[in-house]
């Protein structure tokens, strides 16, 4: 359910009832809304009076003449009395408001008040703010649950747009140019290893050598040289990074609270569930372990690259450091490494572009345009585990 109320230039989103108890989820929809201040004009009261009438036909309820009090500093609820519609009988006093206020005022249990925290934790990751619902029917108070509401201006212009987001400076211009850097020569090595490999795929059937064969293993070499030095200032970045988003430590999830998001966002990826993942404003724990992988891949293609070429270059000092890897595990598994490690570029490079476009269009979260600007704007509201 997502009932939409524009009221002026606020646009209310009112999402499915989360009830606790036996309630059901448009009887509790019905409550808060008979909760509401009828003489207010809050937009969050008229936005749950319209979701009640639209997805629960009525609200079911009325309110008893002058019995609705506003909450205070110490009080974070609001009380009403109220009664079935068209009947003069069948009082019973209501409270709406925050959800760890009308917990205590239940009296909840700790594991009561754990699962429903787990739910309202689940909401906000979406930015939207619980309104709790409690009932006093025979002395004591009873805990309804609560009604997930979003609220955001609709901007009037662009400059307007901006806020209703936070911005966050993410990635330095050094590490945006090495990036794009090395997606140019990754590329450039893949299509020149494959003409390396494939000798027909130049050729084209021209019984002719025009050095085709040497062109593309000099320039394979040459790219392969300009990557080396990418990754070799890639890391030194790490260690002059400006933020937190670029050091080291971003590679490695070790915090337990990481370790829990990573099953998380891994599951939600697979499922297809892009908003439902723990929201990050750096890499999240499923990309560091990726990211940490690709480095490791990258370092492999650069030894196992290095270990063929010194079949040509023996008697350097430098490429005969490689040597003794021929020697050990032969020259043709060192080249079917080199080629199984150029598909494991083929596919993260798929899964990447795809993932990084879905994150961009469905989540609206900049992912793509970061990585050319250095920074993200950020909806307010949603809480970051790395903010």
């Amino acid at each position: 359910m997502n009932a939409r109320l524009q009221i002026d230039n606020i646009q209310l989103i009112v999402r499915t009832p989360v009830p606790f108890g036996d309630i059901g989820e448009m009887d509790l929809l019905r409550l808060a809304a008979a909760a509401s201040d009828n003489n207010g004009n809050d937009p969050g009261d008229k936005a749950l009076v319209h979701a009640a009438e639209t997805c629960a036909q009525t609200v079911g309820w009325e309110q008893k003449t002058g019995s609705w009090t506003p909450p205070t500093n110490k009080r974070h609820y609001s009380t009403a009395v109220i009664r079935p519609a068209g009947q003069t009988t069948g009082d019973f006093e209501i409270a709406r408001g925050s959800v760890d206020a009308l917990m205590e005022l239940c009296k909840l249990s700790p594991a009561d008040k754990a699962a429903v925290r787990k739910n309202v934790k689940h909401i906000k990751r979406k930015g939207f703010r619980p309104s709790a619902v409690a009932i006093n029917r025979e002395g004591f108070w009873q805990f309804c649950g609560f009604v997930p509401i979003f609220a955001m201006r609709v901007p009037l212009s662009v400059r307007d747009a901006q806020t209703e987001f936070r911005y966050f400076h993410i990635w330095d211009w050094s590490l945006r140019l090495l990036h794009w850097m090395w997606v140019l020569c990754v590329l450039g090595l893949i299509a020149t290893g494959f003409c390396i490999a494939e000798g027909w795929f130049i050729k084209f059937g021209d019984l002719e050598s025009g050095n085709q064969f040497g062109n593309i293993r000099r320039l394979h070499f040459i790219l392969a040289w300009i990557l080396i030095g990418v990754v070799t200032m890639r890391f030194a970045t790490f260690f002059f990074a400006t933020n937190k988003y670029q050091k080291i430590s971003a590679l490695f999830p070790i915090k337990k609270q990481q370790w829990k998001d990573l099953y998380e966002t891994g599951r939600d990826y697979l499922l297809a569930k892009s908003f439902d993942g723990p929201r990050y404003i750096g890499h999240n724990p499923l990309q560091q372990w990726t990211y940490t992988g690709v480095y490791g891949l990258f370092t492999l293609m650069i030894v196992t690259g290095l270990t063929l070429y010194a079949l040509y270059e023996p008697a350097n000092w430098f490429f005969g450091l490689f040597m003794p890897i021929n020697d050990v595990l032969g020259v043709a598994n060192v080249r079917l490494i080199h080629v199984i490690g150029t598909w494991c570029f083929m596919l993260f490079i798929t899964i990447h572009v795809y993932l990084s476009a879905l994150a961009g269009n469905v989540d609206r979260d900049g992912t793509i345009s970061s990585m050319i600007s250095g920074g993200r704007w950020l909806r307010k509201g949603v809480h970051f585990r790395d903010e």
